[in-house]
C-alpha cells in the first residue's frame, strides 16, 4: 500500500467518524472493546511511565489522545482535579508550548506536598491545595468567570464527583469547552482492586466502578448539554480507554 492510499483510507474512515461524531450517553453502552484481559498489562506498570523522570499516571491511550484534543480544542484555561505528583500537569504543559498553544493550567490536590519538586519548580503550572468536598473554596465563581475560554476541565480525583462536575457546570462551563472524567473504566478498577492491600486503598477501589454510573445519572440530566465526542472516545475501539463515555464536549 502506498502512502498515497493510506492517506485516502485515513479520510475515508474519518468521514463516518466525523458526520456522527457526538453521541448522547443514551445511546452508549457502558462495555469496551478492549477486552478486561488486556488490561492488567496495560496498568500494572502504570507507575513506572514518567515524564522528565516524574511519574506520569496517564492510560496509554490518553496519552495519544489528549495532544490531539488540544490541537484541535486550543484551550485557554485548564483545570486538572487530581494532580498527584504533577507529571500530568508537566507533561501537558509541554505538549500545549510544543504546539504554541498560550494556556494556563490549575492542577489541584488535597496535598500538594505529593507533588514533585521539579514539577513544583515549573511556573507554567499552579498547583494548588484543595479538597474536592469543599471546590467553591479553590475555584469561586468570581474566580472562574475570570478565566478565558475554551476550558478543559479533568476530574481525577474519584472524590464527589458529581458535586465537582455540577459545579464547574454552573460556574462557567461553556459551549465548546470540554469535560473529561478519568478512570469511568470499569475493568481497571477490578485489576487495580487485586493490587491494593491497605484498607484505605481497598474501599477506594470499592467505590472506583460507581464513577461511572454516577457520571451517567448526571449526564442524563444534562443530555443535551453534554455529548460524547466519540472520535476520541472510540479511537482504539469502542471506549478504547481508561475513560469509558467521558470525553465531553459542552453544547
Amino acid at each position: 500500500m502506498s502512502y498515497q492510499d493510506i492517506v485516502k483510507q485515513a479520510k475515508h474512515k474519518q468521514e463516518p467518524m466525523q458526520e456522527n461524531r457526538f453521541v448522547k450517553i443514551s445511546e452508549r453502552e457502558d462495555k469496551s472493546d478492549i477486552p478486561f484481559l488486556a488490561w492488567p498489562p496495560l496498568l500494572n506498570n502504570s507507575y513506572l511511565q514518567t515524564w522528565k523522570g516524574i511519574i506520569l499516571n496517564k492510560g496509554v491511550t490518553e496519552i495519544a489522545l489528549y495532544p490531539m484534543l488540544f490541537y484541535e480544542l486550543q484551550p485557554k484555561t485548564i483545570i486538572e482535579i487530581g494532580a498527584l505528583n504533577g507529571g500530568g500537569a508537566i507533561w501537558m504543559a509541554d505538549i500545549l508550548n510544543m504546539f504554541g498553544i498560550d494556556a494556563s493550567i490549575y492542577s489541584v490536590d488535597i496535598d500538594i506536598s505529593l507533588v514533585d519538586e521539579k514539577a513544583k519548580a515549573d511556573s507554567r503550572v499552579h498547583f494548588l491545595q484543595g479538597d474536592c468536598n469543599k471546590i467553591g473554596e479553590v475555584f469561586s465563581p468570581e474566580t472562574l468567570a475570570q478565566f478565558p475560554h475554551p476550558w478543559l476541565i479533568i476530574e481525577d480525583a474519584h472524590v464527589n464527583l458529581v458535586a465537582v462536575v455540577d459545579y464547574f457546570h454552573n460556574n462557567g462551563l461553556k459551549t465548546g469547552d470540554y469535560l473529561i472524567v478519568e478512570d469511568t473504566n470499569k475493568y481497571m478498577w477490578e485489576v487495580w482492586a487485586d493490587n491494593w492491600d491497605s484498607q484505605e486503598n481497598q474501599e477506594e477501589m470499592e467505590k472506583g466502578p460507581q464513577k461511572m454510573d454516577e457520571l451517567r445519572s448526571w449526564l442524563q440530566n444534562h443530555e443535551k448539554e453534554y455529548l460524547i465526542d466519540s472520535y476520541y472516545q472510540d479511537m482504539y475501539g469502542y471506549n478504547g480507554s481508561k475513560n469509558w463515555n467521558s470525553i465531553l464536549k459542552k453544547f
